[in-house]
């Protein structure tokens, strides 16, 4: 019993003396608990170095190429500018030059696709252009001779009209003052003539006012006068135009008919027909008609 108890003593105070190496031990334990959670967590911390590590390389490597790539850009791109013609260099900001492209960009795209026949295209419309302003040229230079023409026909034509408006209205004054024994006169109204026909003793200038036997007479002159236009009246046709004539208008127009012209006159008149040399009658006996001629014979020789 006794040894029994000694016995357990002794493992007792063993076991007190192991109380101070528990303790350490548990603190170990724990340390070492501490030293591998550190552990594990510099170990992740290696990991996602050698992860960034890795990324970083290969991104260097990216770069690497990147910079491969825009230095042979670079290269390719100063060999294509040294073949461009010298430019001005353009006033402005990059970001406002690079609107500025956006927009052209923009409108260019707003053109649409590229046409490839556009440039065969341009010089048939061209060479069309060039045969066209070629006529035009041509056109244009015969219009200037046209009217350069023109003006010279306008010109001679406003000649030819003076003179001929003066030739008749010489010749109406004279075969007016011949006839009617009347001043005359022939005025320009607009687009037309006024006659002004004044006979000896009257003051009326209205053609309307005139006797029937006066507007013959007349009528007569302005005939006559628009004769002397085209050289003079080689022969004149009368039909009974003085029927409607007094005895001083008829003795006008008989001696108007001894002034050198040549006339064939219808008349009932016997005064016209003594200033006639030659008298073609028709005369109806038993109911049928029969023609008569009358020649008057000179009297002397004029020579």
């Amino acid at each position: 019993m006794r040894r029994t108890q000694a016995r357990m003593e002794e493992l007792k105070a063993k076991l007190a003396a192991t109380q101070p190496l528990l303790a350490k031990a548990q603190e170990l334990e724990e340390r070492l608990k501490a030293v591998r959670a550190e552990r594990t967590n510099l170990e992740d911390q290696q990991t996602r170095a050698l992860t960034r590590a890795n990324s970083l390389l290969s991104e260097r490597e990216n770069l690497r190429l990147l910079l491969a790539r825009r230095e042979a850009l670079l290269e390719e791109l100063g060999r294509e500018r040294a073949s461009f013609p010298p430019l001005d260099r353009l006033p402005g900001t990059p970001r406002a030059l690079q609107a500025r492209l956006a927009q052209v960009e923009r409108e260019r795209a707003a053109l649409g696709p590229v046409n490839a026949l556009a440039e065969r295209e341009l010089m048939e419309l061209e060479a069309r252009l060039e045969a066209q302003a070629k006529e035009v040229q041509e056109a244009t230079e015969a219009l200037l001779r046209l009217e350069a023409e023109a003006k010279a026909v306008e010109k001679a034509y406003g000649e030819r009209l003076k003179e001929s408006y003066q030739v008749f209205q010489n010749a109406f004054q004279k075969y007016a003052l011949a006839l009617l024994g009347a001043r005359a006169e022939v005025k320009r109204e607009g687009q037309g003539l006024k006659l002004v026909v004044i006979p000896a003793g009257k003051r009326t200038q209205d053609l309307r006012l005139l006797s029937l036997g006066e507007k013959t007479l007349g009528a007569l002159a302005f005939l006559f006068s628009l004769g002397e236009l085209q050289g003079g009246l080689p022969l004149a046709v009368l039909d009974e135009v003085d029927a409607a004539l007094d005895e001083a208008n008829l003795v006008r127009f008989t001696r108007f008919l001894n002034s050198g012209k040549q006339f064939i006159l219808v008349t009932h008149q016997k005064r016209t027909m003594e200033a006639c040399h030659a008298l073609y009658g028709v005369t109806a006996q038993g109911g049928v008609s029969r023609v008569f001629s009358i020649r008057k014979e000179a009297s002397h020789d004029p020579k």
